[in-house]
């Protein structure tokens, strides 16, 4: 059994992806945005796949098909993981 803290990272990490997917749903883009952003800096690759999820979602036959919540997605994710990157790498020298 692992201790008690990665047990709750994993646990966060998971519940702050699964909150930003039923963001889609319930709430209006902005906070979609934020919850997305939150989800990004504990797994950054939850951004492009939300982002992919609202396209799916949201897309309208005969509309400009161009996937705009898709490269929101990756932008976010290119972001986390220079940050997470960035913090990880001032921790260890700190």
């Amino acid at each position: 059994m692992g201790d008690r803290s990665s047990r709750t990272r994993l646990m966060i990490r998971i519940l702050s992806i699964i909150f930003a997917a039923l963001s889609l749903f319930w709430f209006p883009w902005p906070l979609t945005i934020a919850l997305i952003i939150l989800a990004a800096a504990y797994e950054p690759i939850a951004a492009t796949g939300l982002g992919i999820l609202a396209d799916v979602l949201y897309f309208a036959h005969g509309s400009y098909a161009f996937p705009y919540m898709t490269l929101i997605g990756l932008i976010i994710t290119i972001a986390a993981i220079f940050v997470r990157k960035f913090v990880e790498a001032r921790i260890i020298q700190g």
